[in-house]
């Protein structure tokens, strides 16, 4: 299974060239090349996920937008249609009452941040697991430690009752010696890293070199060789001002993924 985590970027006019109705035609050619199976999106507005959901044909998109009234900003995990079958969805938010739309911690932007959950099952065969997505807060160290915190809630409680391998894709905007990182890597639960050593993530469209802060966990999963970071530029032209990150995974009980 090639599963990838990409932050799109919103749409900005300040972004110039590289504002996203310039680039999605290059993002529709890449991720068709590529064929991923599995994509979690960030930075997906409700425009560009109509977008999305027209033009990657083979592809179903889940999820809703981070607000009160389930709008806005949302980061969907999209699936090839003819491989998988959705058997479980949730939304909640990085907070501390979860199922509150639109709630956010005391000390965090003004952005409420969420966790799209998808139970997988390959059609024809094999065992269901989990894909989490999610975006951490982009100012507050605090913020991102009390959602990573909160990530790993859920991931326990959801294995609870449901006890199947699982990745976690995100924008986590923390560097790899971040607390927030450190807690997710290093819990008892037993997440492993799967994009470790990769250097700059986001990149401001070629002008930035700062350490990663895109990231993907495993469990019950093993990676089949290193991650690749998609750097790619048509003229100046980036998928995105992050780089997404692939990486292919397997079942460590050898079942389908």
């Amino acid at each position: 299974m090639k599963l990838v985590t990409f932050n799109l970027r919103c749409e900005s006019k300040c972004d110039g060239n590289n504002a996203f109705h310039h680039r999605r035609g290059f993002v529709i050619d890449r991720l068709e090349t590529e064929k991923p199976d599995i994509i979690g999106f960030q930075e997906i507005t409700p425009a560009m996920n109509e977008y999305l959901r027209t033009h990657l044909r083979e592809y179903t998109l889940v999820g809703c937008g981070r607000e009160a009234d389930y709008q806005g900003e949302h980061n969907p995990v999209a699936f090839l249609s003819d491989k998988y079958e959705l058997i479980g969805l949730d939304v909640s938010w990085l907070s501390d009452t979860p199922y509150v739309p639109g709630s956010r911690f005391e000390k965090q932007s003004l952005c409420p941040r969420i966790i799209t959950h998808t139970i997988l099952r390959p059609i024809g065969e094999g065992k269901p697991f989990h894909v989490y997505n999610t975006h951490l807060d982009h100012e507050f160290d605090e913020a991102r430690v009390l959602g990573a915190k909160r990530l790993l809630e859920k991931l326990k409680e959801d294995q609870k009752t449901h006890p199947f391998p699982l990745a976690l894709t995100g924008d986590f905007n923390a560097y790899p010696d971040s607390e927030a990182i450190r807690l997710l890597r290093e819990d008892e639960f037993g997440l492993t890293e799967r994009t470790e050593g990769l250097g700059t993530t986001w990149h401001d469209y070629g002008r930035g070199n700062e350490p990663q802060i895109d990231y993907i966990f495993t469990r019950g999963m093993k990676a089949e060789g290193a991650a690749e970071l998609w750097t790619q530029n048509l003229n100046g032209i980036y998928l995105s001002d992050h780089y997404p990150i692939a990486v292919e995974l397997t079942r460590e009980d050898g079942e389908t993924l």
